[in-house]
Order: C-alpha cells, then structure tokens, then sequence
C-alpha cells in the first residue's frame, strides 16, 4: 500500500498539483538590505533552539486555478531534541474524517488518521529522507524546527519592515529571501538530511519569507513561500507552461521553555502494510 503524504493527498490531489520549487519573483524586497536586519534574522535560528521548546500554530495556504486550500494546526516542539507534534485540520473533501495526527522527528513524519483503511489506532512511518521537499511543506504544515533552521542561509536583502504587535506583544518585522545551499552549507552537519533532500528537488533555491522577532531575537512568527508545479519535471522539460499553485507556509511559536513529553511512537504502534499477494498463476487450456 502506497500512503499519501498530506502535501500529495489533501493538497496537490485536491489542486492538481506535484514538484516543487521558490518563488517567482514578484513582491520581493529590495535588493540592498541592511547589514543589521541579515544579522539578526541570521541570529534567531539559534536563539530560537537556545529556548527550548514552544506552542505552535501553523497554517499552510495554497492558491491554485481560483481555489484556496488551507490547512491549519496547532502542536508542541522541542527544538533542541528536533521533536514535535501537531494536530492538523484539513478540508472536508480530503477524504480524512477529523483531524490529522502527526510527529515529526529529524529521521521521520509519523501521521495517525492520514489514509483510509488504516486503522484508527496505528501510526504509518514516512522517511524523512524520503520525502523529496525534506519536509518543508511535504507533513501540511511547517516543521518549526526546519522553517528556521532554512534562516541561516538568508541573503544581504533583508529590511526591517518595522515594530509591530503580535499578540500583544512587541515585536520585528522583517522581510527579504533566503538561500536553500546557504542554509544547507550554513547549518551544523548533523542537521543538514532535510535541507539536502530540498535541494534535489526545488527548482529554485531562492525562497521569500517574513519573520517576526521579539525583544530576546527568538522567532515568534516565520512565513515562507514557495511555488509547486503541475506536471512535475517531465512536463516543464517539454516546454509546457504548466500550472502552478504559491504555497505560503506560517509558523507561529509562542510560550517558549513549555514542557513536551512526546515520544516516536512504539513499533506495536506501527501499520504494517500488508504484503502483496501473489498473482494466480494463469490456467492453461487443454
């Protein structure tokens, strides 16, 4: 049984959509930034991970032919174990009754409600190394840990947009493009599996994002975007002007150092998909 990750299944089965790649070039930022705004988006991936851990809220947003699709989640992270969970509401049409259960660790997306004929109580196990994107956007929503960790490699346009109230609460506005091969070379090598996964198969490696920093630097919203095309790659290498859908994936992260006690699931846990059975073998006539 082949499952479909959420991306595939709720998203580009419900738009038509499959590839990925950045972002064209509209609404982008000017290209002269300043060396101050590079310097304090650049620092807040690690002082993000230097919290600990924090509440989630993550929505996923893609425009396509005239149709929006949009999923939205909340979950828990433990940035410096790179674990977390999320319950993740999708369209009613996506043929998944309830929400969508995931955790996502660094080697795997665990989902539990995600395909019909598994049954209610089992998790089906992706391999991150597996999933083309790295899971940027593969699970349905944004995997904090990754959405900021992609930070490191932010190009020398990025502009304080200025200070602004989220939640209350005071914060920066920032704005400009990040480079996936910056953020892979940039990011410490034990962590590069999902960024290098990325890079094979992104048609572009320059990604526009806004982040919103708060008075100690951390990240308290990070919002990046990405274009996906129909057809894949053998269509766009016959010259089609294939259709393609931007895809605004948001991360909001709130109550920094809150306690996560989540675990990879157990094995008994696991589905097992059945194996497939032999064929008969064809009867001969007499």
């Amino acid at each position: 049984m082949k499952f479909r990750i959420v991306l595939a299944g709720v998203c580009a089965g419900t738009l038509g959509l499959t590839g990925c790649g950045g972002s064209g070039d509209g609404a982008r930022p000017a290209a002269k930034g300043s060396p101050d705004a590079v310097a304090a988006v650049k620092a807040a991936a690690q002082r993000t991970v230097d919290a600990g851990s924090s509440r989630t809220r993550t929505t996923m947003t893609m425009e396509s032919g005239g149709r929006t699709v949009v999923l939205t989640g909340e979950g828990l992270f433990d940035y410096r174990r790179r674990i977390g969970t999320v319950s993740l509401q999708v369209p009613k049409d996506s043929g998944i009754t309830g929400p969508l259960q995931e955790i996502v660790t660094p080697e795997a997306l665990y989902m539990k409600n995600a395909t019909p004929g598994v049954p209610a109580d089992k998790w089906v196990r992706i391999d991150v190394q597996g999933l083309a994107d790295g899971n940027l956007l593969s699970g349905g929503s944004a995997d904090p840990s990754t959405s900021f960790e992609i930070l490191r490699g932010v190009n020398d346009d990025v502009v304080l947009v200025g200070p602004v109230k989220l939640g209350g609460e005071d914060v920066k506005h920032y704005k400009g493009t990040l480079d996936l091969k910056k953020a892979h070379d940039a990011t410490p090598q034990h962590l590069r599996a999902p960024l290098a996964a990325a890079l094979k198969s992104f048609a572009s490696t320059t990604i526009p994002f806004e982040v919103y920093l708060d008075g100690q630097g951390r990240l308290r919203k990070v919002q990046e975007e990405f274009n996906l095309a129909a057809g894949g790659q053998a269509q766009a290498g016959k010259g089609a002007d294939p259709q393609t859908a931007r895809v605004v994936s948001a991360a909001e992260l709130y109550e920094f150092g809150v306690s996560v006690d989540v675990q990879a699931p157990r094995p008994e846990d696991l589905y097992i998909a059945p194996a497939a059975s032999a064929s008969p073998p064809a009867s001969r006539k007499p």
